[in-house]
């Protein structure tokens, strides 16, 4: 009946939601992972129609989406679009994708395999292009065990598909009996223990290290875009510098600030910043503290066309930009709004949704910085992926095929005012780390502020909601050469879509089978 298998869909949409970090479970749960997908599966394994199929596959996209993402309603004045956005698109998302596992469902011995690549080709289209949103992965799910670390092989995607996988296969044990589910099971743990013994061997090699930079993070806990705080939250990032820098003997290299310290232009305000704050104005508070500052700035490409970078500057203790990033993949709609130009586009964002301008520009990709240690007698050089941007593999791929030793990225996830808005970017940038066997120091505005080794180990995390500092002094990992996924990308997804795209031309076309029935 219909209405039991739109329960199995309010319950997998409800473990789905619980696998990842929320509200209650801070980080998720991979035990909870193991199981979400089962219902949502068996549910459309045994649809009766193709408008069935969709129907369901539809009600999982909407329910999914206010389960994980109901954070998104405290995006200021667009909360009901940036939610509404999300879930039409996961909506349109499982649309196209129930049929597939539906067919899945009709292909016998290879039905727990093939329904896992499915689900992993879907995670990836969601993941890329500049609509992406790689986040609510079933990768997100997993707390770091060892089997987490083949992530330097395949990416993120190997580690969905064996969440996924067990699911499957526990699956396939309630619907069939005999020995062929004694092989699959066989063919899947040799699977599961091979990626688990490659997790405890690769965990228990050390990375050689040479040098190792200490760096002062700053979490400001302070908003400074609302109206009038800029300077008050500037202060106070001041302030929190400065009670780090008098309690340690340490001097740190690098003083690393969050995302938005600066709600205007630096460069264009700095006779402003020759004066304020008031007291301590932030010109001589450069010169005081006698380190370079790594801080979240609006940037000025081009004044005449007011075109505009939501950046990361790296600025001396002469208050000279040395080197600045903007952001290069924006948040879509919220940060920059696609055909701008194109009159009926422009029209509805200022008359509907009372957006004026096309948001930020896109800033040149790879950027890499480099700083001064040991008495300049070295260097480190590191990228700066900004906010939600540590969440895009193919963004910190990029910044250590170009020669980055570490990664810093610096976020404000404050305006979300949750535990789980806070900790699904964190999971998801986690992975990262392991991904290019690099360090990722993350310096936000709110949390969660941390250092991650390259096997995905948090050490020198600040507590969330909180102003608090950190001096770390950080080893700088360099591996003689880049891992298998550095250098070969997303090719573990490319080879699902070729392994599903054989088995929808074998069903089709060779066997002339209906499997979308």
């Amino acid at each position: 009946m219909i209405q039991n298998k739109i329960a199995l869909i309010i319950f997998s949409s409800f473990l789905y939601a619980m696998a990842l970090p929320n509200e209650f479970l801070h980080y998720g749960s991979l035990s909870i992972g193991f199981i979400a997908l089962i219902p949502l599966f068996y549910a459309l394994f045994n649809s009766v129609s193709f408008k069935e199929t969709i129907v369901l596959g539809a009600l999982f996209g909407l329910l999914s989406s206010i389960f994980i993402y109901f954070w998104l309603l405290f995006f200021e004045d667009f909360s009901f679009w940036t939610l509404s956005g999300v879930a039409a698109a996961h909506i349109l998302y499982f649309i196209i994708l129930s049929p597939f596992i539906a067919a899945a469902g009709k292909s016998g011995a290879y039905r727990p395999f093939i329904t896992a690549g499915i689900w992993i080709v879907y995670e990836y289209l969601k993941s890329i292009g500049y609509l992406g949103f790689p986040w609510g992965l079933m990768a997100h799910t997993a707390q770091i065990a060892p089997f987490v670390q083949i992530a330097d092989i395949t990416g993120q995607w190997g580690v969905s598909f064996l969440i996924v996988l067990i699911n499957t296969m526990l699956l396939e044990t309630i619907l069939i009996r005999g020995k062929s589910i004694i092989f699959k099971w066989i063919f899947t743990l040799i699977i599961l223990i091979g990626s688990f013994i490659y997790g405890i061997y690769t965990t228990n090699v050390e990375i050689p290290w040479e040098k190792s930079i200490t760096v002062l993070m700053v979490q400001q806990n302070a908003d400074s875009w609302v109206s009038g705080k800029e300077i008050e939250s500037i202060k106070k990032g001041q302030d929190l510098t400065r009670e780090a820098l008098s309690k340690n003997n340490i001097t740190p290299d690098l003083v690393i600030w969050s995302e938005n310290a600066f709600r205007y232009p630096y460069m264009e305000n700095s006779p402003r910043y020759k004066k304020e704050p008031k007291g301590d104005p932030f010109t001589l508070f450069l010169k005081d503290i006698d380190t370079p500052i790594l801080v979240g700035s609006p940037y000025i490409l081009d004044r005449s066309t007011m075109e505009v970078l939501n950046a990361v500057l790296l600025v001396s203790p002469e208050g000279k930009i040395l080197e600045y990033y903007g952001k290069s993949h924006p948040v879509p709609f919220a940060e920059n709004i696609p055909f701008w130009n194109m009159k009926i586009v422009s029209s509805f964002f200022k008359n509907i949704i009372g957006i004026d301008n096309q948001g930020w520009a896109l800033g040149k990709s790879n950027i890499i910085f480099e700083i001064p240690i040991n008495n300049k007698k070295e260097y480190v050089r590191f990228g700066a992926p900004i906010c939600f941007e540590d969440s895009f593999p193919y963004i910190t791929r990029g910044m250590i095929k170009n020669g980055a030793d570490i990664l810093i990225n610096l976020s404000n996830d404050s305006w979300s005012k949750t535990i789980s808005g806070e900790t699904q970017h964190l999971a998801a940038a986690r992975l990262r780390t392991i991904e290019t066997r690099r360090t990722l120091i993350r310096s936000t505005n709110a949390g969660v502020s941390t250092v991650i080794d390259p096997w995905g180990q948090m050490n020198h995390t600040l507590p969330l909601y909180e102003s608090a500092t950190i001096t770390a002094t950080i080893p700088v990992y360099k591996r003689n050469t880049l891992t298998i996924y550095t250098i070969l990308g997303d090719w573990f997804p490319i080879m699902m879509i070729f392994i599903i795209g054989f088995y929808l031309f074998y069903g089709i076309y060779i066997e002339k089978t209906n499997i979308f029935k």
